[in-house]
């Protein structure tokens, strides 16, 4: 993502969820035509030695998306299970081959303005890497290069051992990563689902680089690959340069790699983990049936409808009726092994044993009542949705061909996928809840505060058209308005200053609760409503806070425009933010202060901000805290809801499958009615840091964290463009900081460097994540890193590669029209433009190196002003 633009997201920190109803059927088939329309255009060949190759031809964006499946992961380790093999690999795919030295293969990915990645699953691993049109054999060159001719340096493999052990420490610092172990190691007693994908320490530390070797060369041959690649791209020209470029690779024998089947479960099972946790985390699991199986469908559908989205029958029921869970969701996995049925809930620990018991309640009501029509007919446009949403970017379109083609054998599965989802009836739902979901079939884990922790949980102290339209509406509101047709979507944006610095210290978290309520009841739709309502037509209606701003954001199919406009303006004209509704949102506000504050990085940075802003609302935590959550009033949140959304303070955009003149016109009569009064100012005193200044603290975590905090900027500063070049210069795999502290040295599993800007002048960060021990050799290397850029400057060809990747993230993030509305909006509604996210290839460009070390040397010392630690306790 563009940082520019990721700045944007940091001012809003968006939540909600998503939501469609009373869809025309010409609306929905002309959805699915599209689907096989674009469908039709991806082309399918296979080579002499097996690869089987995927080409999508797509000139909506100059962007390319190119990833390489690789048929393995944690399942098929076979002797050596439980290792995390596969994961050392993906780890070490990129440390070098006979023609790229260790870094290179970043670096070049960098160096052409790209990104590249990877990913580890537990019956696949993919390489991908996504990068302008242009720049595509590079692209390409470098993924096969890694993939079928790593080196697997002998150095580089026991530099690598240490980082891969500081990631599995840090998975002990992550309840869900905890409790997902914790689930599948007792819902699977056979099947090697059992094993994290991650593996064990000790079983890891065990595993040799011959074994690695001897596992990467019988498994990453030709007929157990994927590739595929999107975009930008002319079809015949890459078919004969794929061709040529993978022929060198010969087809190799294998053997097959056995599964051991997971016995038919005959009885429930429990398994309970405590540690200090905040809050509890309830899962619980039925065994089910892989992809090929007649009874996916409805599985998927039935997840779909119980626990999907704001209106789902489990949201309604135990969170909105009976107020037992801050969040609960359901969801079912059938891959090529037999899959899970899966519900989620997250709760107070005093409601642990009622929860369990009224899950159970509901499942029963599933296996006894038929589903209604209006529900099978919303969870069908559901789906039908997502699969469109797929399209809108290249990655997306290259991961849904990839996953048809491994999964199903048919890349264009999508669409057979949809067919089968239109066959579902109300009695098949009813049918496969009554099979699968039975007590004797029932896995249980729970992951809860310990007793201790219980008594003690308490905040610390301490290519396309970019043209917009920009019109001012009757009452003064700003319109923007960009028309484009590629999907038929259409996607609504309503920002508002606000946030932190239109807060205090007794209500502050005020700003996201608001946000939150807005859509949680009018004066002609209750909350239930409203989520059926969107939900029903496939649509998303999201609120959101941030430091800075708040606001609603909406996508919706372009047939449902009206209905969706009529939804969003009734929220921000008539939000009757309801009592009951207020003390669900705070519970469920606290439940997500409560998770912060299980994160090491978070409370790191927690401690930073009291340093570098005393007195100052950028020392305050968006979501605030408990105490002043739980504090805040109904008439405060009025005051403060009439008091900000007011048409001068107001920014509104519309984008996408939609002429301006339809745009401006629901517009201006749906949200005439918001009062044209002036917008609030709030002033504050500037803050009066007493540098240099230390913190530390130690928490019963795994990891270390180290924070280096520089004063910023704000988010309109005319250095801004140049602080991130050094930004990214200072992050990533092919950086500087990160080749010498994890690459050479083993130090850290990330380390790098982010910007916090706002409305008011924030702060530059230097971050590692890392070992206690290793700390005051971070911090060494921190400081040369400085004084080699103030002194020196950094190097052109850290300029070009941060320059490349800056215009590059603005490229792809063209594809998504949610997101630039979104930007355009909050641009505007801060100072910078709404044309600001469009000039970000002309600004970058235009930039020189004197810029950005003049930058760098205006906030920047070798003598650190401000450094939080957060260290490990001990064991939990």
């Amino acid at each position: 993502m563009n940082r520019i633009l990721l700045a944007l997201f940091l001012l809003i920190a968006s939540t909600g969820c998503g939501l469609l109803r009373g869809t025309t059927p010409d609306s929905a088939n002309t959805a699915i035509e599209t689907i096989k329309n674009t469908n039709k255009k991806l082309y399918r060949f296979t080579l002499d030695n097996g690869m089987i190759c995927l080409i999508k031809e797509d000139h909506s964006a100059p962007v390319v998306s190119i990833q390489i499946w690789v048929g393995t992961g944690s399942i098929h380790e076979h002797d050596l299970l439980g290792s995390g093999a596969s994961h050392a690999i993906e780890h070490m795919i990129f440390k070098g081959t006979p023609t790229r030295k260790v870094g290179d293969i970043t670096k070049e990915i960098n160096d052409a303005g790209g990104y590249i990645n990877a990913y580890t699953g537990m019956d696949r691993t993919v390489f991908l890497t996504d990068l302008p049109s242009e720049k595509w054999r590079v692209g390409l060159d470098v993924l096969a290069d890694a993939v079928t001719h790593s080196l697997f340096p002998e150095e580089e493999w026991n530099k690598e051992k240490d980082v891969i052990l500081r990631e599995i420490a840090m998975c002990k610092d992550n309840p869900d990563r905890v409790l997902n172990e914790l689930l599948w190691r007792t819902a699977f007693t056979t099947h090697p689902y059992k094993f994290p994908v991650i593996g064990y320490e000790q079983p890891f530390k065990a595993l040799t680089r011959d074994q690695l070797i001897d596992f990467f060369h019988r498994n990453y041959v030709p007929d157990n690959m994927i590739t595929v690649i999107a975009g930008d791209i002319n079809r015949d020209e890459t078919e004969k340069y794929v061709s040529g470029l993978f022929s060198g690779l010969e087809r190799k024998s294998r053997a097959p790699v056995v599964i051991p089947q997971e016995p038919a479960q005959i009885s429930a099972r429990l398994a309970r983990k405590t540690g200090s946790y905040n809050i509890t985390r309830v899962q619980c699991v039925y065994h089910t049936v892989p992809l090929s199986h007649a009874d996916v469908p409805a599985l998927d559908i039935l997840a779909e409808i119980t626990g999907a989205g704001l209106s789902s029958r489990l949201t309604q029921n135990l969170k909105e009726n009976l107020k037992l869970v801050e969040s609960i969701n359901a969801y079912s996995y059938t891959p090529k092994e037999p899959g899970v049925f899966e519900i989620s809930a997250t709760l107070a620990p005093e409601n642990e044993e009622k929860v369990i018991a009224a899950i159970h309640a509901e499942i029963e009501s599933w296996q006894k009542s038929e589903f209604t029509t209006g529900e099978l007919e919303k969870a069908k446009r559901c789906l039908l949705s997502s699969q469109l949403n797929e399209l809108q970017t290249m990655s997306g379109q290259a991961e849904s061909y990839a996953s048809g083609e491994f999964y199903a054998a048919d890349p264009r599965f999508s669409t057979e996928y949809l067919n089968r989802i239109n066959s579902v009836t109300p009695g098949m739902l009813k049918a496969v809840a009554a099979k699968y979901l039975t007590a004797q079939n029932e896995t249980i884990a729970v992951l809860a505060p310990s007793a201790e922790t219980e008594k003690s949980i308490s905040e610390p102290s301490g290519k396309q058209t970019n043209e917009v339209r920009k019109i001012t509406l009757p009452n003064g509101a700003v319109l923007l308005v960009k028309e484009e047709h590629r999907l038929p979507f259409v996607s609504f944006c309503a920002a508002f200053r606000g946030g932190l610095l239109s807060e205090n210290e007794s209500n502050n978290g005020i700003t996201p609760l608001m946000a939150d309520l807005i859509t949680r009841g009018t004066k002609e739709r209750n909350s239930r409503e409203i989520a059926v309502a969107v939900e029903s037509h496939g649509g998303m209606l999201s609120p959101f806070a941030g430091n800075d701003v708040f606001g609603l954001s909406a996508k919706c199919l372009s047939s449902d425009s009206q209905l969706f406009m009529d939804i969003f303006s009734d929220c921000l004209l008539n939000a009757r933010f309801p009592e009951e509704e207020i003390e669900k949102q705070k519970k469920v506000q606290i439940s997500a202060i409560d998770q912060m504050y299980e994160r090491p990085f978070f409370l790191a940075q927690k401690e930073l901000k009291q340093i570098m802003f005393p007195g100052h609302p950028y020392r305050r935590e968006t979501l605030g805290s408990k105490e002043t959550v739980q504090n805040i009033t109904r008439d405060e949140i009025i005051a403060h809801f009439k008091a900000h959304v007011v048409s001068s303070n107001m920014v509104i955009a519309v984008f996408g499958d939609i002429t301006p003149e339809q745009a401006i016109r629901m517009t201006t009569q749906a949200l005439a009615a918001i009062p044209p009064k002036p917008a609030p100012v709030h002033e504050h005193k500037k803050p009066c840091p007493k540098y240099p200044a230390r913190n530390k603290r130690r928490e019963p975590r795994e990891q270390a964290i180290f924070l280096a905090g520089f004063p910023g900027i704000t988010v309109i500063d005319p250095r801004r463009d140049a602080l991130d070049i050094i930004e990214s210069s200072l992050s990533g795999l092919s950086a500087d900081l990160a080749i010498e502290a994890r690459e050479k040295r083993g130090l850290v599993y990330y380390i790098g460097a982010r910007q916090q800007t706002g409305l008011e002048p924030g702060a530059f960060i230097i971050y590692a994540g890392t070992r206690e021990d290793a700390i005051p050799e971070i911090e060494q290397l921190v400081t040369k890193e400085i004084e080699r850029i103030l002194t020196g400057g950094i190097r052109e060809d850290e300029f070009e590669r941060a320059r490349k990747q800056i215009i590059a993230d603005y490229e792809m993030s063209l594809q998504d029209n949610q997101y630039t509305a979104m930007a355009c909006a909050t641009g505007e509604l801060i100072g910078l433009g709404y044309n600001h996210i469009f000039t970000t290839k002309e600004r970058f460009e235009n930039l020189t190196l004197k810029d950005i070390n003049s930058a760098a040397a205006s906030i920047m010392s070798t003598n650190i002003p401000a450094i939080s630690l957060v260290l490990p306790k001990g064991s939990q």
